[in-house]
C-alpha cells in the first residue's frame, strides 16, 4: 500500500533542457538544419532520423488546404499519422516509428542530466551534471524514508531518463557515509512494473575514494551502487516508477533486456519502446500491467501530488484515467497541483483549474490545492514549477508526503 503519490508531466522535466510538447518539432527542426547540438556537430545517423521526422512533417502541409492542425505540435502530426494508419496508409505506421526515433534522440540530446550508470570503488564517480533540483528531490524522498514515511509512488508520463541518472547521481558520490550520514536501508530496489525491464535491485557500499582538486589529492568517504540479486532478508527499500507512456531504456522486445538491464537503467537504447502522445493510448500496445498498477497506487492513495501536468482538454483518455482511478478512494485527503499557470490571473488558469475540478466531484474540489504553499520558498523560483515543488518537499516535510 501507498500513502503519497507523485504524477509527474513534461512540466517537471523542463528545468533539464528537454522541450515540452509544443516545443519538440522546433528542436528537431533545429536539430536538422544545424546539424549540431550547441557546438557538438551531429552524427550522421542523428541527422538522418532528424531529416526523416522533418520529410514527415513536410508532407502534412497539403493537408492545411482543408484540415487545421498544427504541424509544429508533435501530438497534432501524430494523431493525424495514426488514424492514417487506420485507414489503411501502411507507410504511416512507418512514419510514426521516424517520429518516435526523432522523439526519443530530441530527449537524449537536450537533457543536462547525465549519469553512466557505472561507478568504480576508490574512484571518485561523483556527477552533479544537470539542475541541483533532481538530486535535492531525491534526499527529499530518502529523508522522509529515514523518519518512518513510505516511499512515495512515481507515476509519470515522461520517456526522459532524469529520475533515473539523478538517482544515481545522488547515490553515487559523497551524499552518504558509514558514519554520520547513512543511508536509510542497505538495498535500493527499482520497480518499473514492465514485462521487458526487470526489478532493478543495488547495494549500498560504502566506501573511501580519491578526490582531486586545486589543493591537491585528497580521500573522502562516499557510496557507489552495486548491482545484486534479490534478497528478501535485505532491508531494501522499494521505490515504484511507473512510466505509463514508455522510457528511453524500455526495451520492445525481451531478447533486448540483456543490453539494457539492470547496469544501465541511466542509458537510452535505440529503439526505446515509448507511446507516442496521440488520443487513444490503449490502442497502441500500452503495458496493461503498468497501467493497472498506477489505478490501483491512485486507489490506495491519501495524497496526490500532480508536477507540471495541465490536463490538456485534448487530453481525454487521461482525465477519465483519473477518474477511474480516484472515483473508488475512500482515503483521499488532499491533491497538490503544481504549475506555473494557476499562479496567474488569466483565462489560461482558471481553464486549468476548471479541467482538474471537472474530474471531481463538487465535495472534493476543496481539498485541491492549486497554489501551494509559496512561504519560505527562495525568491528566485518560481511558483508552480519543479523547484517550487522540490523546496516545499523539503522544507514543509509532513504536508506533501502524507
Amino acid at each position: 500500500m501507498t500513502d503519497t503519490v507523485f504524477i509527474l508531466g513534461a512540466g517537471y522535466s523542463y528545468a533539464a533542457g528537454i522541450p515540452l510538447l509544443s516545443g519538440f518539432v522546433e528542436r528537431m527542426w533545429q536539430f536538422a538544419i544545424r546539424r549540431s547540438n550547441g557546438d557538438k556537430p551531429l552524427t550522421q545517423e542523428d541527422i538522418e532520423i532528424f531529416n526523416a521526422a522533418i520529410k514527415i512533417r513536410d508532407e502534412l502541409d497539403s493537408y492545411h488546404g482543408r484540415a487545421m492542425f498544427d504541424d509544429r505540435n508533435i501530438e497534432d502530426i501524430l494523431s493525424i499519422l495514426s488514424f492514417n494508419m487506420l485507414g489503411g496508409a501502411r507507410r504511416d505506421k512507418e512514419k510514426i516509428a521516424a517520429m518516435n526515433r526523432a522523439i526519443a534522440r530530441t530527449i537524449d540530446l537536450c537533457c543536462t542530466v547525465e549519469h553512466p550508470g557505472v561507478n568504480k570503488e576508490g574512484r571518485n564517480s561523483l556527477n552533479e551534471s544537470g539542475p541541483q533540483l533532481y538530486r535535492d528531490f531525491w534526499s527529499c524522498i530518502f529523508s522522509a524514508a529515514a523518519r518512518g514515511k513510505k516511499i512515495p509512488t512515481i507515476i509519470t508520463f515522461n520517456y526522459d531518463l532524469v529520475l533515473e541518472r539523478s538517482l544515481h547521481q545522488h547515490l553515487i558520490g559523497a551524499n552518504y557515509n558509514n558514519f554520520d550520514k547513512r543511508f536509510p536501508a542497505t538495498r535500493i530496489a527499482l520497480n518499473y512494473n514492465y514485462d521487458h525491464a526487470p526489478r532493478s535491485e543495488f547495494e549500498i557500499v560504502y566506501t573511501r575514494y580519491n578526490s582531486h582538486s586545486a589543493r591537491g589529492m585528497s580521500e573522502i568517504d562516499g557510496t557507489i551502487l552495486k548491482s545484486v540479486e534479490p534478497n528478501e532478508r535485505a532491508h531494501t527499500l522499494e521505490v515504484d516508477i511507473l512510466k505509463l507512456h514508455g522510457s528511453l531504456n524500455f526495451a520492445r522486445r525481451k531478447e533486448n533486456e540483456a543490453s539494457s538491464f539492470p547496469h544501465a537503467i541511466t542509458k537510452s537504447i535505440a529503439e526505446p519502446f515509448i507511446l507516442p502522445p496521440i488520443f487513444n493510448k490503449m490502442t497502441n500496445g500500452a503495458p496493461t500491467a503498468m497501467w493497472q498498477s498506477g489505478l490501483e497506487k491512485l486507489r490506495e492513495a491519501k495524497n496526490i501530488v500532480i508536477v507540471g501536468y495541465s490536463l490538456p482538454q485534448t487530453d481525454i483518455y487521461m482525465q477519465y484515467f483519473l477518474k477511474a482511478a480516484l472515483g473508488p478512494n475512500l482515503n483521499l485527503n488532499k491533491i497538490f497541483v503544481f504549475d506555473p499557470v494557476l499562479f496567474c490571473e488569466n483565462e489560461h488558469g482558471e481553464a486549468m483549474r476548471r479541467r482538474y475540478e471537472s474530474c471531481f466531484a463538487p465535495q472534493l474540489r476543496p481539498r485541491i490545492e492549486f497554489r501551494p504553499d509559496c512561504t519560505n520558498i527562495s525568491n528566485n523560483v518560481k511558483h508552480g514549477t519543479a523547484d517550487h515543488f522540490v523546496q516545499l518537499l523539503h522544507k514543509n516535510r509532513g504536508e506533501l508526503i502524507f
